[in-house]
């Protein structure tokens, strides 16, 4: 089932690899797991961790990804905090722990050039603004 989608005309996700997905959740103490495993038929999707553990099939990815976007964002709203996702497919090194070559990360060449504003220029704004008030009020009866 690798590498081929599963709805027709749709391309294949970069996790076609993975065999399952597990998103973690975590509320007084209690675990949730909500657990994607693709078949050959479609997708399941279990839920373990709080109550006894439930499965739910799917044909169509999308309708999977709306279920479960509903359902995180119930437990969410019920005082679950998501824990984390795995596997984790992030490659090469850790890079929030160690400081970069320059201390300035943006791309100064692609911001615009800036002109300093002077007293002129927001007086000539200000006229305008009038100008169309006066506009305005001659068009109300």
């Amino acid at each position: 089932m690798c590498g081929t989608p599963l709805i027709a005309g749709r391309e294949p996700t970069d996790n076609a690899g993975v065999d399952e997905q597990i998103w973690r959740f975590s509320r007084n103490g209690e675990l949730l797991e909500i657990k994607r495993t693709p078949t050959e038929d479609g997708l399941l999707l279990g839920v373990t961790g709080d109550g006894p553990p439930r499965t739910y099939f799917f044909q169509d990815l999308a309708r999977l990804e709306q279920f479960q976007a509903d359902f995180e964002k119930f437990l969410l709203g019920t005082g679950w905090t998501f824990l984390g996702f795995s596997p984790d497919r992030r490659s090469g090194r850790e890079r929030r722990h160690f400081s970069r070559l320059l201390s300035d990360r943006r791309r100064w060449w692609t911001d615009g050039i800036r002109r300093p504003t002077s007293d002129a220029d927001d007086l000539d704004a200000g006229d305008e603004r009038e100008r169309r008030l006066k506009r305005i009020r001659r068009r109300l009866p």
